[in-house]
C-alpha cells in the first residue's frame, strides 16, 4: 500500500467518524499518515524546484493546510477536513501569486492551480492584461498537452466589469472573478504508481507559462 492509499484509508474513515472522540482515539494513525503526506509534499516541492527556482528552500510544513476546520461561520460543525491539501508557490500557503495546489480526497482528488480570490486591483490588472494579450493567453490555454490535463474555470460576472465595453469579444475571460485551473485526477492515478509526485511535478510544469503570464502582471503592474 503506497502513501496515498494509506491516506485515503484514513480520510475515508475520518469522513464517516468526523468527531473529536474518534480523532483522539486514532491520533497515532493521523500522525503516521500526516508524516507520509509531508514527505510526499516535500518530494514534490523538491522536484518542482528544479525548474521553478522560486520554490527553492520551501518546506512542506509551510505549504500544507491544517486538518482542523474553521467552523465559526459554517453550518457544518464537523471539526475536521475530509481532505489533505497543499499550496505550492512562493511562500507556501500564504502565496498571493498564481501557483499550484494539490488536493487529496477519496473520489475528489486533483492537481489545480491559478490565483484564488485576487484583490480588486490585481483582478483589474489581470483582466486588462488578458484583453491586451489575448492571443498569448489563448495560446497557453490551448496547447495540446496543457488542455488535455487542465481547464480554466472560476465564478464569473453576469455583466462586463467597469472599464470594458459590453460587446468586448474577450468577455468570456474578462468576466472571470478568479483565474483557476482545474485538473481532476482519479484515485487510481495517485495510487497505481511508485511515486505520484513524479507525475504531479510533470503535470504542474505544464502550468508554468500560465503562472508566468499571470505573475508578470501581478509583479509589474499592480
Amino acid at each position: 500500500m503506497n502513501s496515498i492509499a494509506k491516506i485515503y484509508d484514513f480520510l475515508g474513515r475520518l469522513a464517516e467518524n468526523n468527531n473529536r472522540d474518534w480523532f483522539a482515539a486514532h491520533r497515532d494513525e493521523y500522525d503516521e499518515v500526516n508524516a507520509l503526506w509531508l514527505a510526499d509534499v516535500q518530494r514534490l516541492i523538491d522536484r518542482m524546484s528544479l525548474w521553478d527556482k522560486s520554490l527553492t528552500g520551501l518546506k512542506a510544513r509551510d505549504s500544507v493546510y491544517r486538518i482542523y476546520r474553521d467552523t465559526r461561520f459554517s453550518p457544518d460543525k464537523s471539526p475536521y477536513k475530509r481532505h489533505f491539501g497543499a499550496l505550492i508557490g512562493q511562500g507556501g500557503r500564504k502565496c498571493a501569486l498564481s501557483c499550484c495546489y494539490v488536493h487529496i480526497q477519496p473520489g475528489n482528488s486533483g492537481l489545480h492551480g491559478g490565483i484564488w480570490c485576487p484583490e480588486r486591483d490585481v483582478l483589474d490588472a489581470l483582466r486588462h492584461a488578458i484583453d491586451d494579450n489575448i492571443e498569448e493567453f489563448l495560446e497557453i490555454l490551448n496547447r495540446k498537452e496543457f488542455a488535455r490535463r487542465f481547464s480554466l474555470f472560476g465564478d464569473t460576472l453576469k455583466k462586463m466589469p467597469r472599464g470594458f465595453a459590453a460587446d468586448n469579444p474577450n468577455g468570456k475571460y474578462i468576466k472571470i472573478k478568479e483565474y483557476l485551473l482545474e485538473g481532476q485526477r482519479s484515485d487510481d492515478w495517485f495510487i497505481n504508481c511508485d511515486d505520484w509526485t513524479e507525475k504531479a511535478a510533470a503535470d504542474f510544469r505544464l502550468m508554468q507559462d500560465f503562472h508566468n503570464f499571470m505573475n508578470f502582471t501581478i509583479k509589474n503592474e499592480v
